[in-house]
């Protein structure tokens, strides 16, 4: 009988009997581990190294914890699951995830394309870091792009967006680019499709069923999800994969035996964590629109990743987009301001029970300004060009009653509302 996902991803990579009937798993710090015998602990470091003719080792064992750790296994066997996924890797950071992946599949004669918006530090190593070491950068103003290229342009190594983007949640059409990048794929070239799917996770959207060659997260957010780990994750089939895992280890950027217990732990409760906050969401989004898609007073623009909120606004294409990969818009919402940067900070200022901190996706909701905080470093140009204004602030909704959250975004509009003299009844709000 075929189980469903959150029962089978429960237990996923642990065996109680293996552990003296621990019901959890313990935490492995050692740095180190003792081999039996010379010859395995040849074949072991042989292997690992990729060392021609090496003999093949015994299954589950460890050499050094920068290399693999009985901890980091059961995490990673835990995100495999959720995603459905041959192999996962964690890293110590979701900036590590992304720069090692980026590092391993990029490189001179293997070209970045992308789309955005992007995390702003993700755009620091597209725009500054990989061109200084050789490769090639071209970002399209969407994948529909990909459909006009012609011989001169190229064929990429990789293909990267994030969908929905941070901040505004614009949403990409992930089979556009996986079925573009089928086609490309030669013997020898093959065309990687990355996708950055920290705002949806894995309940909620799933790229590789629709084509994608790795999954990135920020780990820290909706798979961490209470703040108190700093973590990044990749998720793909294991020849893709490949690459990662042998940059990683390199690179030394795997996530520590904690980290990798903390988020075993926390990927327990993900689908019950997340199911809420997205009710909560979807109670705030229907609370500050006079209709699905349409803002009430006060607010120039609500960013939504909801179909029924795109095709409200008259974005019938990224509703189409929202239906097709998505299985609801998420728990993450942005709104654009009257009033600019003045009216923002009023905004933020004002509220009570979200906190104002950068990262999202955590038990407590969080609001922060994106153009001075998240995109402080992009350039303005490129703020303009995806509607990260001076007025936009960021929500993201945690675990807190959402009536509690709704009175929250009232008082803090009637704040901002000051500032910008775009005044609304909030009586008739409540």
């Amino acid at each position: 009988m075929k189980t469903h996902l959150e029962t089978r991803a429960l237990f996923a990579g642990y065996e109680p009997s293996e552990n003296h009937g621990a019901v959890k798993p313990p935490i492995h710090p050692a740095s180190t581990f003792v081999f039996p015998d010379a010859a395995t602990g040849a074949a072991h470091m042989e292997t690992a190294y990729g060392v021609e003719g090496a003999e093949t080792p015994p299954e589950n064992g460890f050499i050094y914890s920068r290399l693999g750790n009985p901890t980091l296994s059961v995490a990673e066997k835990r995100l495999a699951t959720w995603d459905d996924s041959d192999v996962a890797a964690l890293f110590s950071s979701g900036m590590a995830a992304i720069s090692t992946t980026l590092f391993a599949w990029t490189g001179p004669g293997r070209a970045l394309w992308y789309v955005g918006p992007l995390y702003g530090g993700t755009q620091h190593i597209i725009d500054d870091i990989l061109p200084s070491m050789g490769v090639s950068v071209k970002r399209m103003e969407s994948l529909d792009d990909l459909a006009l290229m012609t011989e001169e342009d190229g064929i990429p190594g990789m293909i990267y967006l994030e969908t929905p983007a941070n901040p505004t949640l614009q949403l990409h059409r992930i089979k556009t680019a996986t079925e573009w990048a089928k086609q490309k794929t030669t013997d020898e070239h093959r065309v990687i499709v990355a996708v950055d799917n920290t705002f949806l996770g894995p309940i909620f959207q799933r790229p590789l069923e629709l084509g994608a060659d790795l999954n990135l997260y920020s780990a820290t957010k909706y798979i961490g999800g209470h703040s108190d780990v700093v973590a990044g994750a990749v998720s793909g089939g294991a020849d893709a994969m490949a690459k990662v895992f042998e940059y990683r280890t390199f690179f030394g950027g795997m996530a520590d035996p904690w980290t990798s217990w903390m988020l075993a732990r926390s990927m327990e409760t993900l689908a019950i964590r997340v199911e809420r906050q997205v009710s909560s969401a979807r109670k705030i989004l229907d609370h500050i629109q006079t209709s699905p898609g349409k803002p009430i007073d006060g607010i120039n623009k609500i960013y939504s990743a909801w179909a029924e909120d795109l095709a409200g606004a008259g974005d019938l294409k990224s509703a189409a987009i929202a239906q097709e990969q998505q299985a609801n818009g998420g728990g993450m919402i942005a709104l654009e301001l009257p009033g600019g940067r003045k009216a923002a900070f009023a905004f933020l200022d004002n509220l009570k029970h979200f906190k104002l901190a950068v990262s999202l996706g955590s038990t407590e909701s969080l609001a922060e300004h994106p153009a001075s905080m998240t995109h402080a470093g992009v350039p303005i140009d490129e703020k303009m060009r995806h509607g990260i204004t001076e007025g936009l602030v960021r929500l993201s909704i945690g675990l807190e009653h959402p009536e509690d959250l709704i009175a929250d975004i009232d008082c803090a509009l009637k704040a901002a509302c000051e500032i910008s003299k775009e005044c609304v009844d909030f009586a008739e709000l409540a």
